[in-house]
């Protein structure tokens, strides 16, 4: 497995990690939209339950956000972060850029196949759906940990700062969601 990451940084396709990368950030805008608006549904359907014509009159006026605003939340929020991510983990490890995005890229694969299987199965469960992102997040971070090291051999406190350099924006991001969405 690290043969076929050593070659795909050797040959520096960066124009495949950024379709990748687009590709990721496409679904997360997807499954953003389709987690709020399950939320929604779920809220609303709690709520009216038992009204009656009262209830069918609030649906239909009730104020229901804009999907498209959903998507391109999420759209946004993960191209700036992988970005921000991507130029942080490359001054700290005194890289090139783009071999540390084409790195993430490659790893975003793993993201891409949990992005897929979340967005077919939200409308099943919601429960299935956090043991798949508790899954996939794990199998991502899984793999960071062996690419970094193997790759660049650094040692478990200079990965544990890397993933701390991980954990702190996304944490940024999910305040901001929860205050401002």
């Amino acid at each position: 497995m690290f043969k076929i990451i050593k070659s795909y940084l050797d040959k520096n396709l960066f124009y495949v990690s950024v379709i990748v990368s687009g590709l990721t950030s496409g679904l997360i805008g997807v499954f953003y939209t389709l987690y709020k608006d399950k939320l929604f549904e779920l809220t609303t359907d709690n709520f009216l339950e038992g009204t009656g014509v009262l209830g069918a009159y609030i649906t239909s006026s009730t104020g229901r956000p804009s999907e498209t605003n959903y998507f391109l939340i999420g759209l946004v929020i993960s191209i700036l972060f992988f970005f921000i991510i991507s130029f942080i983990i490359s001054k700290f490890l005194k890289k090139k850029y783009t071999l540390i995005f084409n790195l993430l890229s490659l790893l975003n694969v793993v993201l891409l196949i949990g992005l897929v299987l979340n967005c077919l199965f939200i409308n099943l469960s919601l429960t299935i759906v956090y043991i798949f992102i508790g899954l996939f997040i794990f199998a991502y971070l899984f793999l960071f940990y062996k690419v970094f090291k193997e790759i660049f051999n650094l040692s478990n406190k200079e990965i544990a700062i890397l993933f701390s350099m991980l954990l702190i924006p996304f944490i940024i991001i999910l305040i901001v969601l929860k205050l401002f969405v």
